[in-house]
C-alpha cells in the first residue's frame, strides 16, 4: 500500500542567491524573466510578469497539491495562505486580521460595494479618473442592483493642477450631495497615472461621515503603504503588477469597523465563521497565486526592496520621457511632481488625421503603432486626447528606450 502523504506543509522558500547583485536592465530580463528578449515591453502595469524563480515555486505547490488534493486543500493550503497573509500584512502596515486576499482588485471592490448596507436615497461617489471596470460597477450597482442608490461622479480635468484643486472638487461635490455614504478613490489612477492626495481625501470624506474604499491596484510594490494609518475603510491592491506574484492575487484591507458588514463575493461554508475563513473558502479555487505572493515579496526584497527598485524605475521613466520629448516631440502630461507615479508616465499625442479621437479609433491606433513592432506600449484615451502610457520595470533598459523612440519617430513622421 502507498504511504499516505503527511498533512504537514513543506518549508517552501525562494532561492535568492545572486539577486542582490544582478544588474537591472537587459541582464535581469535575460536571467530572471521569461520575457521575449527581442521585444521591448512598456506596459508592465497592466499584467505584470512572473520571475522564473517564483514560477518554479508555483509549480512546486501545484505538484504538491496534486499528490493528495484532499490533504492539501483541507489542511495545508490554509497554512500556506496564512504565511502569505502575514508577510503581506507586515509589508503594507496592516494588522493581519484586517487583511484578506482576493483574486483581483476589481473583484475585491465589487464585494465591498455590494456588501455595504446602503439605505434608500444614499449616494455612491466615484470620479472621472476612476478605472473603467469600477465605473461600470458603479453604474450597474446603482441602475440594476440598487436603483435606489444614486451614482455621483466628480469631474476632474486632466492633468490636475495641484493636490488642493482635487481636494476642492471633492469638497464641492460632498457639499452638494450630503447623501453620499461611500466614496471610491483611486490611489494611483489608471490609466491616467495620477497619485491622488489620499490622506487629505480620506480625512475630508470622514469629516462628512463618508466611508472610503481605495482602489490601490497599482500601489503594491510601487509606493510605500501603511494601511492602518491611511484610515480608509477598505483598500485593495493587486500583487501581480509590481510585486512579482502570479496573476490571481490581490490584497483587501478592511478596517476593524468594516468587519461587521464586508463579505466575500460568494456565500459559502463559513457563512457565519471568521472573516478570514469566509474569504479563504470560496468554493474550489486555486489558492496557489495567493500563497505565492509571499515569494513574490521575497523576490522584491532580495532585489533591494523599494529603495533600489523604485530608484531605478523612476530614473528610467524620467530618461525615457526626456528622450521621447527631445527626439519625437511628444510632451509629458503636466502632472504635478507630488502627484506623479514612480513607474508610470503619460505623453500626449498630437491630433492625428488618420486617427481622430474616438473610442472606436483607440485600438486601430494602437495596432498601427505597435502591432507589427518589437516594442509594446499602451495608448490610452483621457479627457478627449490620446496618450502614450509607459510603465517601466527593473528589466527596462536603455536599449528598450531607444527602440521605443525609433518606433514613435517613424510613426509620427508618417502620420502628422
Amino acid at each position: 500500500m502507498l504511504p499516505v502523504p503527511r498533512n504537514t506543509p513543506n518549508d517552501h522558500s525562494l532561492e535568492t542567491d545572486g539577486l542582490g547583485d544582478v544588474e537591472f536592465g537587459a541582464d535581469i530580463k535575460e536571467k530572471e524573466f521569461l520575457l521575449d528578449p527581442s521585444v521591448a515591453f512598456f506596459n508592465h502595469g497592466s499584467y505584470g510578469t512572473v520571475p522564473r524563480r517564483v514560477l518554479r515555486l508555483q509549480q512546486e505547490y501545484n505538484e504538491e497539491r496534486e499528490v493528495h488534493p484532499d490533504f492539501w486543500t483541507r489542511l495545508n493550503a490554509k497554512r500556506y495562505y496564512d504565511q502569505a497573509r502575514s508577510a503581506l500584512a507586515k509589508f503594507v502596515g496592516a494588522r493581519v486580521e484586517n487583511l484578506q486576499l482576493a483574486v483581483n482588485a476589481t473583484q475585491a471592490i465589487n464585494c465591498v460595494v455590494r456588501s455595504f448596507p446602503f439605505n434608500s436615497g444614499d449616494g455612491l461617489l466615484n470620479c472621472s479618473y476612476t478605472y473603467g471596470a469600477i465605473t461600470n460597477l458603479c453604474e450597474d450597482f446603482t441602475s440594476r442592483i440598487r436603483p435606489d442608490v444614486e451614482n455621483i461622479v466628480v469631474q476632474l480635468a486632466f492633468p490636475p493642477t495641484s493636490e488642493d484643486s482635487v481636494v476642492e472638487k471633492y469638497e464641492d461635490i460632498l457639499n452638494k450631495h450630503p447623501n453620499i455614504k461611500m466614496a471610491i478613490i483611486d490611489h494611483i489612477t489608471s490609466p491616467s497615472s495620477v497619485v491622488m492626495p489620499l490622506k487629505k481625501l480620506v480625512d475630508l470624506c470622514h469629516s462628512r461621515g463618508v466611508k472610503v474604499v481605495v482602489d490601490g491596484a497599482h500601489c503594491l510594490g510601487q509606493m510605500s503603504l501603511n494601511l492602518e494609518e491611511h484610515g480608509a475603510e477598505a483598500y485593495v491592491a493587486n500583487a501581480h503588477k509590481w510585486l512579482y506574484t502570479p496573476r490571481g492575487c490581490a490584497i483587501l484591507y478592511l478596517s476593524q469597523d468594516s468587519h461587521t458588514w464586508a463579505r466575500p463575493p460568494a456565500t459559502s461554508w463559513h457563512f457565519t465563521g471568521p472573516l478570514d475563513m469566509q474569504f479563504f473558502d470560496q468554493g474550489t479555487q486555486d489558492h496557489v497565486p495567493f500563497i505565492c505572493a509571499r515569494h513574490g515579496l521575497e523576490f522584491y526584497e532580495a532585489l533591494g526592496g523599494m529603495d533600489r527598485i523604485v530608484g531605478y524605475t523612476r530614473a528610467v521613466a524620467e530618461e525615457a520621457v526626456q528622450l521621447i520629448e527631445r527626439e519625437v516631440g511628444l510632451k509629458p502630461a503636466k502632472i504635478p511632481k507630488s502627484m506623479e507615479a514612480p513607474n508610470l508616465r503619460m505623453l500626449e499625442f498630437p491630433p492625428l488625421k488618420a486617427f481622430p479621437y474616438s473610442v472606436e479609433n483607440l485600438w486601430k491606433l494602437h495596432r498601427a503603432l505597435f502591432g507589427d513592432m518589437s516594442v509594446f506600449g499602451l495608448v490610452v484615451p483621457v479627457d478627449g486626447k490620446f496618450y502614450l502610457r509607459i510603465s517601466v520595470q527593473v528589466y527596462t533598459s536603455k536599449e528598450d528606450i531607444a527602440a521605443l523612440v525609433q518606433v514613435l519617430k517613424k510613426f509620427f513622421q508618417d502620420n502628422v
